[in-house]
């Protein structure tokens, strides 16, 4: 009797019978270890708190201060101008392609992680940005400008992928959305802190000290970078075992008559060759029933300054899939989904800083550079509560709603937390826009503005957890496919924002915006509906691609 394929993403995470002979989680005696650690002292899995905590912390700061290094200039455009001749416009259009290329960036950079490690291209990127940070002191024309952010978003771009890497490698499924909470904090606090004390340094020290005093701050990150962080690249091979658990507890449901026989023509299409016998008991892994508990590393601290040699010889080459992020966002839905996602948080992120100045800085509020700097502070309030709701609080909902589930996860479990935002992103985008052309009081248009970062890091952390827990083996690939779409988002809407006010006024252009983010937050709705049964068809199709890129979690 031939089955269907394993559903990608499906996991037993709660030994609810506790009958599982797997790893559970150390004091969470019924938590399935997703994915189960090997038996090896360095695997980043079973690594100490302690050593976890070292790791997390230095590439969390690295994040932190990347974003600060490329978005610090922003209140000093005027300046600029006058010193330069460069225009503000062509300031705005510097800004719109360094994001550009830090999304077309992570094709290069994202390989160069997969196969050579993280350490490498973490000491390398944070070395290039404070280059180019430097640079930026001396630019003369706007064509110099030009290059420098090309170049600067390359250099940038693993910020946009290898933190989550860093977290899929450290940290198990159960707790991961907490850090990628911490990660969407970092991201975005960094971007909206940096300009409050830049333009304090630009009005009293000058523009070009932001660039100086950023590029100090650049040399320090890259020392820390290179004598703390310590290589999280590891080649584990059991997602079989998770397979084989959920064929053991009998959970995967089977499809209705009319699924399972679109499922299996499909199959018959795809793949005649490989088939997926009935599970047999006698054929279940052995395993050591244990509790987690971290090992000591077998490594010397010289050892771990290693910058490469990680890669190991079972590992496939990255570089022979430089194209499959553009396959993959036309083959899952789940990837153009968070795609879609991650880029309405930054094109929202480009409406809130192209209209901030425009909103505040006119009558009837008047306020000055360094007060709508200021106004940056709810920004981070906004951010700091919609990383709680995205980060700890997913890992609850997950963790509650699998119990209820006989033990099973699914990724769209998470995706509940859409509510939140589904109600408080058109409330933020009245209150600021629609409110600001009314004339309200400005305490209403600043909570507004909080209103609408909050949900900013809700929508990049959902997106990535999602990616990192549906398709594991291809996660490197697939998160370049989100970042793609994100980036091309946020280009469009960095040159669309003014022209739309312009053309439509405040009020109205934050009406569309309201309705656009209501439309890409209710698809996370339809994907709670829909995601099991999306993968669930392209299952066979997921997997015979696993197989022919010799993909595995590393």
């Amino acid at each position: 009797m031939e089955t269907l394929p394993p559903i990608p993403g499906t996991v037993q995470l709660v030994d609810t019978q506790g009958i599982l002979n797997v790893t559970h989680g150390q004091g969470w005696h019924d938590i399935v270890l997703v994915p189960q650690p090997t038996d090896d002292p360095d695997d980043p899995l079973r690594w100490s708190k302690s050593r976890k905590r070292s790791v997390i912390i230095c590439v969390m700061t690295w994040c932190f201060f990347i974003g600060a290094m490329i978005s610090g200039l922003s209140p000093a455009y005027i300046l600029i101008e006058e010193a330069t001749g460069i225009s503000v416009a062509d300031l705005s259009t510097g800004n719109g392609i360094l994001y550009l290329f830090m999304g077309w960036g992570t094709l290069i950079t994202q390989s160069l992680a997969l196969k050579y490690g993280r350490r490498l291209m973490l000491v390398v990127s944070i070395i290039m940005v404070t280059g180019m940070t430097l640079w930026t002191a001396f630019v003369q024309s706007g064509g110099e400008f030009f290059a420098n952010r090309i170049l600067l978003g390359i250099s940038a771009s693993p910020q946009e992928t290898l933190v989550e890497i860093v977290i899929g490698d450290v940290f198990f499924t159960h707790d991961r959305g907490f850090y990628m909470g911490a990660y969407a904090w970092a991201l975005f606090c960094s971007a909206f802190l940096s300009p409050v004390a830049s333009g304090y340094v630009a009005q009293y020290l000058g523009w070009q000290w932001i660039q100086y005093i950023l590029t100090f701050v650049g040399i320090a990150v890259a020392l820390m970078a290179f004598f703390v962080f310590e290589e999280t690249m590891f080649f584990r091979d059991n997602a079989s075992t998770m397979t084989e658990i959920l064929r053991a507890t009998s959970m995967i449901s089977t499809p209705k008559p009319m699924e399972e026989s679109v499922a299996t023509d499909k199959s018959k299409k795809i793949d005649e060759k490989k088939t997926y016998p009935p599970y047999d008991q006698s054929n279940m892994p052995s395993f050591h029933v244990s509790e987690f508990s971290p090992v000591r590393s077998t490594k010397t601290y010289i050892q771990k300054l290693k910058l490469w040699g990680f890669h190991h010889p079972n590992q496939p080459n990255p570089f022979k899939v430089f194209f499959v992020p553009f396959q993959l966002l036309f083959m899952f839905p789940a990837l153009f989904y968070s795609g879609l996602l991650v880029g309405g948080i930054l094109a929202w992120y480009n409406c809130i800083g192209g209209s901030l100045a425009l909103v505040l800085g006119n009558e009837p509020y008047n306020f000055s550079t360094n007060s709508i700097g200021l106004v940056s502070l709810a920004s981070f309030t906004g951010v700091t509560i919609g990383c709680c709701f995205s980060g700890w609080l997913s890992d609850i909902i997950a963790i509650r709603l699998a119990r209820r589930n006989g033990g099973i996860m699914e990724p769209e479990q998470r995706l509940w937390i859409s509510l939140i935002a589904l109600v408080i992103h058109p409330a933020g985008c009245l209150l600021y826009g629609v409110g600001a052309s009314y004339g309200i009081h400005w305490s209403g248009v600043v909570i507004g503005l909080g209103l609408m970062t909050a949900t900013l890091p809700m929508g990049s952390s959902l997106a990535y957890t999602y990616i990192l827990d549906t398709y594991r083996e291809m996660a490197g690939e697939g998160l370049v496919s989100a970042i793609l779409i994100r980036n091309l988002m946020g280009f469009a809407f960095g040159y669309a924002i003014v022209p739309m006010m312009n053309i439509l006024g405040v009020c109205y252009a934050f009406v569309l915006i309201a309705i656009l983010g209501e439309i890409v937050w209710l698809t996370s709705i339809a994907m709670i509906y829909f995601g099991k049964p999306l993968r669930r068809c392209t299952a066979q199709k997921y997997w015979n691609f696993v197989e022919k890129h010799e993909a595995k979690a590393h």
